[in-house]
């Protein structure tokens, strides 16, 4: 589409602020690739909105944090932007949160909308919702820690149907934070407490001693998506080291895989996608048994640094990231065109009913 003002907005106050600043510098060049004008607007690890100078200094390589500075209003940061691209990978910018902010505000914004985002984010609803439409999850439990305080024995026989070993994860969080694998009984309760750090909430899950695939999604009305990539981790499972500290993962793009296994894997990424009512962008994470796939995760602000998966999925497929980003762009200039038009025939309709 025709060059936009983009406010690129990283940064935040999740545990993820780093991986969100490196994948802020690679969408900004994309941008500038693609003849958009890039508003660059930081988020301190406090969740101040910095100085314009501060966020420009991120994106050329200064530092790997932001720092608190002189706070400004979010609506002045963001003054002459035409379309938003948030890249807050986390809580409090991947959860809907954010997204919410946009919709306020009347701006169009790259990525999934606040329903979709906060499905999502959460691993144990997303499951769910997955579920009720016939999306292959794998076998699951939920653990509050209300649960865990009043009855831990409970707890480690109501797990016990599911076989081990398991994996415990807060249901809110991203990037591996928290997860931990459950060898045996044993292991429950410190597993669980460890991932309640993180979250009122574990999903339990069993292990599927499988392989690792990633699959990103891409539209509007029309979900496409691109060819199937394989991780092949560097440690017991692809842990947030694994990610973003070691980088000891292998990426295997596209994965090896039987064309018909393949194909499957790519339409049961867009219906997973859809069953949470997703547009524009995710990767949808899957375990494979065998021949038999399960959806893991969606996420729906996956990661843009020179090591993820999203961007190399799609140049894999035939779209280069500046060309995927003006995409991007443009999936959120057509739907916020289509949500104001639907307000507005809302309103039009409420005001025939006053005129009768």
């Amino acid at each position: 589409m025709a060059g936009s003002k983009v406010a690129l907005v990283f940064g935040g106050r999740s545990v993820e602020h780093r991986v969100s600043i490196r994948s802020a510098r690679t969408v900004a060049g994309a941008l500038v690739a693609a003849g958009h004008d890039v508003i660059p607007c930081g988020i301190a690890l406090d969740g101040t909105w910095v100085e314009r100078s501060a966020a420009e200094a991120a994106l050329a390589g200064a530092g790997e944090t932001l720092g608190p500075g002189a706070a400004g209003s979010p609506i002045d940061r963001l003054a002459g932007a035409e379309v938003a691209f948030p890249l807050v990978h986390g809580t409090w910018g991947e959860d809907g949160t954010l997204q919410g902010f946009f919709e306020i505000l009347d701006l169009p914004y790259v990525g999934a909308g606040v329903t979709a985002s906060a499905v999502a984010m959460d691993k144990g609803l997303a499951k769910s919702v997955m579920m009720a439409s016939g999306v292959p999850v794998v076998d699951w439990e939920l653990v509050t820690r209300e649960d865990l305080a009043s009855d831990p024995e409970a707890c480690v026989e109501r797990l016990e149907r599911l076989g081990y070993p398991l994996f415990a994860k807060p249901s809110v969080g991203g990037s591996s934070v928290g997860v931990r694998k459950v060898p045996d009984p044993s292991c429950v309760r410190t597993s669980l407490e460890f991932a309640l750090r993180f979250d009122e909430r574990v999903v339990v899950e069993r292990a599927v001693p499988g392989r690792e695939l990633e699959c990103s999604v891409l539209g509007h009305r029309r979900l496409e998506a691109s060819v199937v990539g394989e991780i092949v981790p560097g440690h017991e499972f692809y842990d947030y080291a694994d990610k973003y500290l070691e980088e000891t993962a292998r990426l295997d793009v596209p994965a090896r895989l039987p064309e018909a296994l393949s194909d499957r894997l790519r339409e049961l990424a867009v219906r997973a996608f859809a069953s949470i009512g997703g547009h524009g962008m995710a990767r949808v994470d899957f375990l494979l048994d065998g021949e038999t796939p399960y959806v893991n995760e969606i996420n729906t602000l996956p990661g843009f640094t020179s090591i993820s998966m999203y961007p190399k999925l799609w140049e894999a497929s035939g779209l280069p990231i500046d060309r995927l980003v003006d995409r991007l762009v443009g999936i959120a200039v057509e739907r916020h065109g289509e949500r104001r038009r639907l307000n507005e025939g809302i309103l039009e309709w409420v005001g025939s009913l006053g005129a009768g």
